[in-house]
């Protein structure tokens, strides 16, 4: 006999699903921070004197939080930007250096002794603006 697995719901007020976007996201949340939920005693809350008070604290140590976070982001998402211009642009200049070397060997192939150009000059040239751009080697090597 099949087991049926038992169905959990969560029920979240009107008033609340009402100012909501995305409900999923708010029951991720609430699943994450249901251990703390437990541990909340809210006739002790109810009974705080200096509710509004405290309540501003938090608010205020929230959003230095938020900020810091904020800035981390920020700071992030300038260096993995630079880190992908710096990709991006060797993968660019690898392909081309690639296709001009690629262009030669098959120039050199079709025209053979004919070719109007140094065929190792030029390959010597590629390579050299290989190393010096994608390899970053010195110009002394």
């Amino acid at each position: 006999m099949m087991k049926r697995k038992p169905k959990n719901y969560i029920l979240i007020p009107d008033s609340v699903a009402q100012n909501l976007k995305d409900h999923e996201d708010l029951v991720n949340e609430l699943l994450t921070f249901f251990k703390f939920i437990n541990d909340i005693d809210f006739d002790e809350v109810n009974k705080i004197e200096n509710l509004p008070e405290t309540l501003d604290e938090l608010r205020e140590e929230f959003n230095k939080i938020s900020q810091t976070y904020g800035k981390l982001r920020q700071e992030y998402g300038v260096i993995n930007f630079q880190g992908n211009e710096l990709f991006t642009r060797n993968t660019v200049t690898g392909i081309k250096l690639g296709l001009m070397m690629g262009k030669l060997e098959r120039a050199k192939s079709i025209w053979g002794p004919q070719l109007s150009l140094d065929y190792d000059a030029a390959k010597d040239l590629i390579l050299h603006f290989t190393d010096r751009y994608l390899f970053i080697k010195d110009e002394e090597d």
